[in-house]
């Protein structure tokens, strides 16, 4: 039988269609390694010619035939038919083999080059790894440091914040995060711009990027292998880092600050630093791009009403100290194309924000304009936090305070305590509701006897500092008079302010203007007494400002409060000119205004007519209230009723819960009750319609007693629902009417009327505290409602009240 022999194919023989021979490899190149070789069978030339073993023939002249495998149907046979071709010398076979030892060396050091590079990758790995426990470590004993030092006042804290301005950079070029310990060594750009919700990344989410998946690490590593780069992070980043990367690498930063990326927000402590050193950060940046999302840049940023104008940049709270602090800035549109800088716009800008072209080109120092005007810049601006409110303040008076979000409003209380301490300029005082002679409003009304009345505003409105800079809008033209200035329009030496924070109020020395006890109504004794505490500032058109404090007549203490509540408003101050022009402020005291012109006011002061007293008053509430929702989203004002108290009405629709122990006690006194009308067991829902009729029955033995929930069917304002009453009646259900004669009528200009004899009668809230005796058939019976929830405070517009029900024998 013939011979043949497989032989097991050598691994060039593999390579030898690759492109390794080339010098070049492909992404496929470990799947092409993988791929099944072929194999061939050396046999017989002939039908019956035998070819002995694989070594060639005896003599070396002859020809050895070269096989060339065919095409088989299976692909599962082992071996392969072979067909005679022309015929090579053992010479050809030599060289072949040189050739297939030649290849396998190449293959080798092909291997040991892929081998070498895994391993340099293992290193980098350990070396990543090492390097990331170092920082973790590091950054673990820096927090506890900062912690060990806010266990202190914040004075403490605070007192080496200068030199611990460190922060994360953004490599433009990988997108890896860089930490700096002295960012002033580094020139870098840095990005204002909006947050768009659902579409900005964070730290976290940024560093995630780099970590790779195995599939992206083969590929990575088949590009190294090629000398091809790898694809970077940042291709993964959101559009806007990517795009504020390139255009900030294509003008030569190498590292950029993103707000969004840059902050670790999980540590309070690095929030904290970041918070307070922002406005140094973006004052040491090379350049600031404002990134405008909303601007397009083929529209004219000067006219009225453009896009540029109308930008949400401009009513953001943060973007205010990103505005002034950077020495450059430059104006992006949403195709990411400059379009301006704030120089270029800078008369724009002004009209917009009212902040100052010197102040914006920085000719000018911030520290020049007064406290007031500084928060006018931000009164119409928003933010999302409330506490941001006032953090993102601190740069532009120059203070820092520690960021605690869930504070809410105490955090711009404890804002202005700090400006307080470090800026000498009372004009912090003069916000809120202040008489110029500009505005029309009856000035001679602060002669009069003040409403004794307060509103819920005039809470937050009587203390010294503002609850937010909304209240700072109209203080914009209040500048601070010098102590020199001062006490040459008063003619009194004023000594320098001191301010002691203690629980009864800021204690302070004011000079006092005058005090007079208002005219009272015939036959009644003045309420108040009136005082004029001068401020060291002025209007820019009025000149000299007041501060209004009231205090009971008989006080034997110096302490007071702020502003009065007139027909027409509350005040809190008042201009000298406004007032001795409506002739509030008597002339015995101030001589004629028009005798001898002042700076200040238009007339001179009489010498002595200013005492400077110490006094107290209350800088911030104690106790802040907290609203519910539905008392900050009311639909409906409260109205008062007469001869009710409005917190205690009760209206339809309703729902009326009967206390399951009420109705054990009437089952226990042998009393059936209906539940025809009853849903859920206790509760009955009682509607807004005008012949709706809820009832249900207590009986015993042949004797019923039918109680009526319904709403009163007689309409008392075009502005209320109806009211809830309660009808009793004793053997028949209850049926309610209402007399035309009885029904009032109403008009827009008299919304709520009187009741009639018989609404006072069945409404609930005519009840003296909410409870009602009824006697019949030799029983008495007792109601008690109790208001749980008002309308206003549901989520399905429905009052929740409680109903009492007390059975007994009557009295004989």
């Amino acid at each position: 039988m013939p011979s043949s022999r497989t032989r097991a194919p050598l691994l060039p023989v593999a390579i030898s269609q690759s492109p390794l021979l080339s010098g070049t490899l492909s992404d496929d190149l470990f799947s092409a390694l993988a791929k099944p070789l072929p194999t061939i069978t050396i046999g017989p030339y002939g039908p019956s010619t035998p070819l002995r073993g694989d070594r060639p023939p005896t003599n070396k002249n002859a020809l050895w035939p070269v096989f060339t495998p065919t095409s088989s149907s299976s692909s599962s046979s082992s071996s392969l038919p072979i067909t005679p071709t022309t015929p090579i010398s053992p010479k050809d076979v030599i060289s072949l083999l040189n050739l297939l030892e030649s290849m396998d060396n190449d293959v080798a050091t092909e291997v040991q080059r892929v081998r070498l590079g895994i391993q340099e990758a293992r290193a980098l790995v350990r070396e990543c790894r090492e390097e990331s426990k170092t920082r973790t470590s590091a950054m673990q004993k820096r927090r506890e440091k900062e912690r060990t030092e806010t266990k202190g006042t914040d004075d403490d804290f605070w007192l080496d914040y200068q030199v611990k301005r460190k922060m994360w950079l953004l490599d433009t070029s990988t997108g890896k995060m860089h930490y700096v310990a002295d960012p002033t060594q580094e020139n870098y750009a840095i990005l204002s711009h909006v947050w768009i919700p659902g579409k900005e990344q964070s730290f976290q989410d940024l560093q995630a990027l780099h970590v790779l998946s195995s599939q992206e690490v083969w590929a990575n590593r088949a590009r190294r292998l090629t000398r091809r780069p790898g694809r970077p992070a940042l291709n993964k980043a959101s559009e806007k880092i990517r795009e504020c990367c390139a255009f900030a690498k294509a003008r030569g930063y190498r590292w950029l600050w993103v707000d969004t990326c840059c902050i670790d927000k999980t540590s309070s402590a690095e929030l904290s630093e970041a918070i307070n050193s922002m406005y140094q950060w973006y004052a040491q940046a090379g350049v600031c791009y404002a990134f405008l999302h909303d601007v397009d840049d083929a529209q004219d940023p000067r006219p009225s009403g453009s896009q540029f104008r109308q930008s949400r940049w401009f009513r953001r709270g943060w973007t205010l100290q990103e505005l002034i602090a950077p020495r450059e800035l430059v104006f992006i549109s949403k195709q990411w194309r400059p379009f301006g800088t704030k120089t270029s716009l800078a008369d724009v800008i002004e009209e917009i924000t009212g902040v100052e072209r010197a102040i914006l080109e920085l000719r000018r120092p911030l520290n020049s304009v007064s406290v007031a005007r500084r928060m006018s810049w931000a009164s119409k601006r928003k933010t999302t936090r409330v506490e941001d409110e006032a953090y993102s303040l601190m740069g532009i008076f120059g203070v820092n305070i520690p960021a605690i979000y869930g504070e809410g409003r105490n955090a711009f209380y404890r804002l202005q305590e700090e400006i307080l301490r470090h800026v000498p300029d009372q004009s912090i005082f003069a916000w809120g509701p202040f008489l110029y002679k500009r505005y029309e409003w009856p000035c001679e009304q602060v002669g009069t006897t003040p409403l004794i009345e307060q509103q819920t505003e005039d809470v937050s409105n009587g203390y010294l500092f503002a609850p937010s800079p909304t209240a700072f809008e109209h203080a914009g033209g209040v500048t601070p008079l010098s102590l020199d200035e001062l006490r040459r329009e008063i003619k009194t030496k004023v000594s320098v302010p001191e301010y002691t924070i203690t629980s009864y109020g800021i204690r302070t020395q004011l000079p006092f203007a005058t005090r007079w006890q208002p005219t009272s109504l015939p036959g009644t004794k003045p309420q108040l007494t009136i005082h004029l505490a001068l401020l060291a500032c002025s209007d820019a058109d009025d000149g000299l400002i007041v501060i209004i404090l009231r205090s009971p007549p008989d006080l034997n203490h110096n302490q007071y409060k702020v502003g009065c509540r007139y027909p027409s408003g509350f005040v809190r101050g008042a201009s000298l000119r406004a007032l001795i022009d409506s002739r509030v402020i008597r002339f015995s005291v101030f001589p004629d205004p028009f005798q001898t012109p002042s700076r200040t006011f238009g007339g001179q002061l009489m010498e002595g007519s200013f005492e400077l007293s110490s006094v107290y008053i209350p800088y911030r509430p104690f106790e802040l209230t907290v609203e519910s929702y539905a008392s900050r989203h009311r639909n409906r004002p409260q109205y008062a009723v007469e001869g009710s108290d409005a917190r205690a009405m009760f209206f339809c629709p309703c729902e009326v819960v009967i206390p399951p122990w009420t109705l054990a006690q009437l089952r226990k006194a042998g009393y059936k009750i209906s539940t025809a009308h009853i849903a859920q067991g206790t509760s009955v829902i009682v509607p807004d319609e005008k012949d709706a009729l809820v009832s249900f029955v207590l009986s015993r033995g042949g004797d019923s007693i039918y109680i009526g929930l319904a709403p009163c069917p007689v309409p008392h304002g075009s502005l209320l629902p109806r009211r809830l009453t309660i009808l009793v009646s004793f053997g028949q259900p209850p049926v309610p009417t209402a007399s035309p004669a009885e029904v009032p009528k109403y008009s827009y200009a008299q919304p709520i009327v009187p009741l009639s004899e018989s609404c006072k009668k069945t409404h609930v809230e005519q009840w003296q505290d909410g409870c009602m005796e009824i006697t019949g058939e030799g029983r008495t019976l007792g109601l008690a409602v109790n208001a749980w929830t008002s309308e206003r405070d549901s989520g399905n517009g429905r009052g929740l009240y409680a109903l009492t029900i007390t059975l007994r024998d009557a009295d004989r």
